[in-house]
């Protein structure tokens, strides 16, 4: 079919937004005439279907399981981010938990005095901090009173007594003949 000049040619893959590296299809629109008979428009195909060799099969095959194998492992990798992340967060629940539990258990529990002895200061220097169970313990070796619940008083004298044995010497009876 000749084109006239009259007709105009609409690239539909253009209106469609999309683009196509083997095939082109113009549609040829002839002004309606009333006398004559109306056409169907005509496709045409500019480049024909070219079919692949084996070595280009198995190579986009190839290159299809490559694609594959990254995308199976960067969603494994994804899964493995959000249950650390549900990891951390029951963690972080259990921690919230476990100080309020303590935090409770300090209100409640019967309160001791403690005097640091200035003698243990040598040990555990003028201050001495550490974390029981969640809860921050800090004790003045200076001569000062000081008032701990109950649980962190027979701690703190659990570490004095271990400092205490491995400072005291040991009597050693041995026999020279």
């Amino acid at each position: 079919m000749a084109k006239s000049e009259t007709s105009k040619n609409i690239d539909i893959e253009a209106l469609l937004g999309k683009t196509s590296e083997r095939t082109s299809k113009e549609v040829n629109i002839e002004p309606k005439d009333e006398t004559k008979e109306e056409k169907a428009p005509v496709v045409e195909k500019t480049a024909p279907v070219v079919e692949e060799t084996a070595s280009e099969k198995n190579a986009r095959i190839a290159d299809e399981a490559l694609k594959n194998a990254a995308a199976n492992a960067a969603l494994k990798a994804a899964i493995d981010a959000n249950s650390q992340i549900a990891l951390n967060n029951s963690e972080r629940e259990y921690v919230i938990q476990k100080k309020k539990y303590m935090l409770n258990k300090c209100k409640e529990d019967e309160v001791v005095k403690f005097t640091g002895n200035k003698i243990y200061a040598q040990y555990f220097g003028k201050v001495y901090s550490f974390m029981y169970n969640t809860i921050p313990v800090v004790v003045k070796f200076d001569g000062s009173t000081q008032e701990f619940p109950r649980f962190v008083y027979e701690e703190i004298m659990r570490r004095i007594q271990r400092v205490s044995e491995a400072s005291t010497p040991k009597k050693v009876d041995v026999e020279l003949n």
